[in-house]
């Protein structure tokens, strides 16, 4: 029950509560507006911006932050926090009823909603791509191939909230490879190599032959299984051939990767149970060490720390760079986690929606960044002036996950900082240095910004078909006939169908750009 009542204050009538409060102080002002005093004009009355925005806690933030940000960008805030398990029915009902904000978040799950796609071909929201150049922090800081793939039919209807192209990587015990005398892996023969000596060679020296070399999980997407298709050569969801796009698992190259996984599930070099290991179940048993390898969304930095606690000779470290067929690849998603879109019957006029834009543009700016990154400083951090960096106050770690962490969450689009954390150690700056690195050599998905009416329809259904293809082919239960059966229901059910609609949107794409 106290669940639920905490849902019913942040949610009224249509599923809103507007947060309001007033602004004050010296801001920010739009581009070409001058600063109060310049000209010997009064100051126009701040702009007011309604947002409706996913909340991830149970509660609403607290105004503290709010009241900053509003001064900081001389705006009037009317935030509408939604909580994430009903978001997305929420906001379809905001689109069906228009009763909709003027920023309205749409998360990276729903960028293809029907309601959001129809709401664009029929013009419910604005096309902004041709003001950003107006606004000086988003053009600079805006990414072109994120933008793409955030995209409706070539046009940019959204700004975008960043997260990285790829966090994805190989994890695994360093001191087991010194022990045996190995170097780190490469190549996808190192891989095998490597994984064979963690099962075989007693890498933990107990003298017994009691782990695996590979730990895994019943994901396909975020565990190893995509990863080693991008080494192989394997597209991104879909891939471009000369006679247009196709699904990844009608190359060959998924296929190699089905015998590759195959294989060490064959020589038991993979937890046998990996299909239904959970993410939380993996981590602590390559943390316990019962194996010596994940390859998934890299985690290394608490990993290290977990591990340490049980064992202070354990040595933790990342790769990414894998050489294949094709290259150094790896897997990647579309770098967002959402956008936030303008509808016009909230926004009626230019005017209006240059005052909106320039909000998001002064987002960008750095005292508006380090609100929203950190919070308030001598509440929720201490700045070291000499060093430019921020010391996080233990003690108030929960205030700063009630006041601040939501703002950070919603309202951080591009994934810029103007102050780092004085704490980051030697392996987060590692990693983050990795995230960097995968931008380079990571694999696009080519229809993330196409739209399928049937793949929104029966996407997820039809999937169902090819996940459980690809582990009944690698657990030996059917073989390439069984596995060509299964895309072949895939196809009739709906499939053949998705394949249409998405070149005809691709071949549209194209023409757009000309």
């Amino acid at each position: 029950m106290r669940k639920n009542s905490h849902i019913v204050r942040a949610i009224t009538g249509l599923g809103i509560v507007w947060l309001l409060a007033a602004a004050s102080g010296c801001a920010l002002s739009p581009p070409g507006q001058a600063q109060s005093g310049e000209s010997g004009e009064a100051e126009p009355p701040a702009p007011e911006i309604s947002m409706m925005l996913v909340l991830n806690q149970e509660e609403p933030p607290q105004d503290t932050i709010l009241q900053q940000l509003q001064a900081m960008t001389k705006t009037k805030l009317s935030i509408a926090w939604v909580p994430d398990n009903i978001y997305t029915d929420k906001m379809a009902a905001a689109i069906a009823a228009g009763t909709l904000p003027k920023a309205m978040q749409v998360k990276a799950v729903d960028v293809k909603h029907p309601s959001v796609i129809n709401g664009v071909r029929s013009g419910l929201f604005w096309e902004i791509g041709p003001y950003l150049k107006e606004y000086p922090l988003i053009s600079r800081y805006m990414n072109p191939v994120i933008a793409d793939n955030a995209a409706y039919y070539g046009k940019t209807y959204g700004i975008y909230w960043e997260r990285p192209q790829s966090r994805q990587g190989i994890q695994y015990r360093k001191d087991w490879l010194d022990r045996l005398g190995l170097a780190p892996p490469r190549s996808i023969d190192d891989i095998y190599e490597v994984l064979k000596a963690f099962t075989h060679r007693d890498p933990d020296g107990n003298g017994r032959q009691d782990t695996y070399g590979l730990i895994d999980r019943g994901d396909l997407v975020y565990g190893a299984f995509k990863n080693i298709a991008s080494y192989f050569g394997a597209p991104n969801n879909w891939g471009l051939t000369d006679g247009g796009l196709v699904p990844d698992f009608m190359t060959p190259e998924y296929a190699q990767a089905m015998k590759f996984m195959k294989k060490l599930y064959e020589e038991k070099l993979i937890n046998p149970d990996f299909t239904v290991t959970s993410k939380t179940q993996q981590e602590e048993r390559f943390a316990q060490g019962e194996a010596g390898m994940m390859i998934s969304n890299v985690v290394a930095s608490s990993m290290q720390y977990r591990i340490q606690k049980l064992n202070p000779e354990a040595v933790v470290d990342i790769a990414n760079r894998i050489q294949g067929p094709k290259g150094e690849r790896i897997w990647g998603g579309g770098g967002f986690g959402g956008l936030f879109l303008f509808p016009k019957a909230s926004i009626k006029t230019e005017a209006e929606l240059r005052g909106v834009l320039a909000f998001f543009n002064n987002l960008l700016a750095e005292d508006v960044n380090n609100l929203l990154t950190y919070g308030i400083e001598g509440r929720h951090y201490q700045l070291n002036g000499g060093r430019g960096t921020v010391k996080i106050f233990p003690d108030t770690q929960t205030l700063r996950e009630r006041e601040v962490e939501p703002y950070a969450n919603a309202l951080r689009t591009f994934d810029i900082r103007y102050l780092q954390l004085e704490e980051t150690s030697e392996m987060q700056s590692k990693i983050q240095s990795m995230i960097q690195d995968n931008a380079e050599i990571a694999v696009q998905d080519p229809t993330a910004a196409l739209f399928s009416e049937t793949q929104a329809e029966k996407g997820a259904e039809l999937q169902t078909i090819i996940s459980d293809a690809t582990y009944m082919y690698i657990l030996g239960k059917i073989d390439e006939q069984g596995f060509a059966k299964e895309v072949e229901a895939w196809r009739r059910g709906g499939g053949d169908r998705i394949i249409a609609e998405l070149n005809g949107e691709y071949a549209q794409l194209k023409q757009t750009k000309r």
